[in-house]
């Protein structure tokens, strides 16, 4: 699952809520079973940043995940791991 970008605002970039994309996923209903699962990404010091999935964006399967640190900026179209 890549992230696919940022929540961003007029001023403000939320950089701890990012879009992820699931492979295979391509309707709201697939989606929707990811819901409050955790997420977690590995930065390639070693580093994890752990979140959640909060909801969906949109109508094709995007889902919004929640970090609880916000990410850095390296790590956009990079895996993120969704506990089953």
């Amino acid at each position: 699952m890549d992230p696919t970008g940022i929540i961003t605002n007029y001023h403000i970039a939320y950089t701890k809520e990012v879009l992820v994309l699931v492979p295979g996923v391509t309707s709201k209903k697939e989606a929707g079973k990811f819901i409050g699962k955790k997420a977690v990404f590995t930065d390639p010091k070693g580093k994890k940043y752990i979140g959640k999935v909060s909801g969906l964006h949109g109508k094709k399967g995007t889902l919004r995940v929640k970090f609880r640190k916000p990410l850095p900026s390296t790590s956009l179209a990079k895996p993120v791991n969704i506990a089953a």
